[in-house]
């Protein structure tokens, strides 16, 4: 294992994309879903205008005001993130039982932890030469070298820092993949929350995926804003058509 590589990643194109206003609004508005202080208040001033409007009895309204933000927190407990975690693994396609020739291994940006795991599900892959190349999308050139320090040769890794959603991860890969290894499978590595709906985005495409999650080790506040942020971000791409 190579700990300290000497060699830069030659593929890698690091790119500074134009903001998009949209992304800072649902960033926001993730922070008041990820946070019971910010969306609780905001619930109940909701369900207090709806009674308002509707001239709701004043017991009425105070079981609104009580219940509806006490069935709203629920959405933070540890069984609610075991519900939406398998209501997402059931939206994951089902996976191809045969692809012919090596496949690429794609990784898609995470952050550090999923990086870990990815990184370390990959490696063995392109060491043992089940793989042919190693692209990581929308992260940062970190990411790459630490497969390099797992012992990847940095020619067969590329990526890019470009990419700021699942779609233009989808995207900016398959214009990489038609130039370098047209026709070439996917092995889609990510954590288990996202993978359903980046696979999805793939294959929207035209690219032949096969799926495989490496979840790391969270915190159950972690593992809870992944599966309510996929949630909702699933149900946007139905909206959108794009699963």
């Amino acid at each position: 294992m190579n700990d300290n590589p000497q060699n830069p990643v030659i593929g890698w194109q690091d790119c500074q994309p134009e903001p998009l206003a949209w992304i800072n609004l649902r960033e926001l508005l993730l922070l008041v879903l990820y946070l019971p202080a910010l969306l609780l208040p905001l619930v109940v001033a909701a369900f207090a205008l709806f009674a308002w409007q509707l001239h709701l009895h004043r017991s009425t309204t105070l079981a609104l005001l009580l219940l509806a933000p006490l069935a709203v927190s629920t959405i933070y407990t540890p069984a609610a993130t075991s519900i939406l975690s398998a209501w997402l693994q059931s939206q994951l396609p089902v996976p191809l039982t045969a692809v012919a020739g090596l496949p690429v291994v794609v990784l898609v940006g995470r952050g550090p932890d999923v990086a870990a795991a990815s990184t370390a599900a990959a490696a063995p892959w392109l060491l043992q030469g089940q793989a042919l190349a190693a692209y990581v999308s929308g992260d940062q050139r970190s990411t790459a070298e630490l497969l390099q320090r797992l012992g990847v040769a940095p020619a067969r890794i590329a990526g890019d820092s470009c990419a700021r959603t699942t779609w233009e991860n989808a995207t900016l890969t398959a214009a990489w993949l038609h130039q370098h290894h047209p026709g070439s499978p996917v092995l889609l590595i990510t954590d288990p929350w996202q993978l359903p709906r980046a696979v999805h985005a793939f294959q929207r495409q035209g690219l032949r995926v096969q799926p495989l999650a490496a979840e790391p080790s969270l915190s159950p506040g972690v593992r809870n804003r992944l599966a309510l942020r996929e949630t909702a971000a699933t149900l946007i791409y139905r909206l959108q058509g794009r699963m």
